[in-house]
């Protein structure tokens, strides 16, 4: 493949990414992680292991949640104590994984990964916030610290491991902390700007970050960010909420994609079993195995 089109590919790659900061305030790294760890080898490029992933999808979160993130604040959808208070503890938790994650294997970060999607899934069945909350104004609205900097720690934690993690908090102040969905979004962005400006510093005190690649990925993530910030406005909370809803439950299956027939017939992790719960498309393809379970 041309020089021109590869670029053009990771830079789609990137807008992708950057659309669904600004749409839903998620950073974008749910999307990221898998779609860089396939699409270089579709266009030529060595497949890149998770460590290298994780540094890519790092510096285009934090530029795509810039972007996103001060688009939103003129809308005046930022609340800047749940920003600030949030954003700091996840930022030292980020900067912790960011440097902690060198040291990790890659079977590590995929299960972290798995990990995070299936507790957003679980937050989605806890009821959505009343028509009255989410008429509540932005001046109105109140959050315990305490249990927003714990949560907010442990998220950063993984947000420096993978890279990928942000898509935690609008969940868990939509649904946990009950926080107006419009006001959920455009804070989230301001907290994985923070945390992720973190574990960038992590990641490139220890060299970790392929610098072409990365510049690529985040023009296209900036495009991205400004057009998804568009369409929010345009969207009802309801339907922003069902997005949400269904982006979650579709990105367990993202991750476990990561494993073809080919590459599990090479080398099955020890956290995948043949007698679990959960099917994935053409589980025929493993023999005697019908079902894969995560045990996590």
């Amino acid at each position: 493949m041309s020089p021109v089109l590869i670029v053009v590919s990771l830079a789609s790659v990137g807008a992708i990414g950057g659309f669904f900061a600004g749409l839903l305030g998620f950073g974008g790294g749910v999307v990221m992680f898998p779609l860089l760890y396939y699409v270089p080898p579709l266009i030529g490029l060595e497949r890149l292991d998770a460590k290298t992933v994780a540094a890519v999808v790092i510096t285009q979160v934090f530029f795509s949640t810039l972007v996103g993130g001060m688009a939103h604040l003129r809308s005046g959808r930022v609340h800047g104590r749940i920003a600030l208070v949030a954003g700091i503890a996840s930022a030292v938790g980020s900067f912790v994984g960011g440097v902690a994650s060198k040291w990790t294997s890659e079977r590590f970060l995929l299960l972290l990964f798995g990990i995070a999607t299936l507790l957003v899934i679980v937050m989605m069945f806890l009821p959505a916030p009343s028509k009255e909350l989410e008429k509540v104004s932005l001046e109105k609205v109140a959050v315990a610290p305490v249990p927003l900097s714990l949560c907010s720690f442990v998220t950063g934690i993984l947000i420096g491991f993978l890279g990928a993690g942000n898509f935690v908090f609008v969940p868990l102040l939509i649904y946990v902390l009950k926080v107006p969905t419009r006001i959920a979004i455009g804070s989230s962005l301001f907290i994985a700007m923070m945390n992720t400006c973190s574990g960038l510093l992590g990641k490139l005190a220890t060299g970790q970050i392929p610098w072409l690649m990365a510049t690529v990925v985040v023009i296209g993530a900036c495009i991205g960010a400004l057009i998804g910030e568009r369409i929010h406005c345009r969207l009802s909370t309801s339907i922003l909420r069902y997005i949400t809803a269904q982006w979650s439950d579709s990105s367990p299956l993202e991750f476990g994609s990561a494993y073809s027939p080919s590459t599990l017939k090479k080398r099955t992790p020890s956290f995948l079993k043949c007698d679990g719960t959960i099917a994935f498309p053409n589980c025929a393809d493993y023999g005697d195995c019908k079902k894969i379970r995560r045990t996590l």
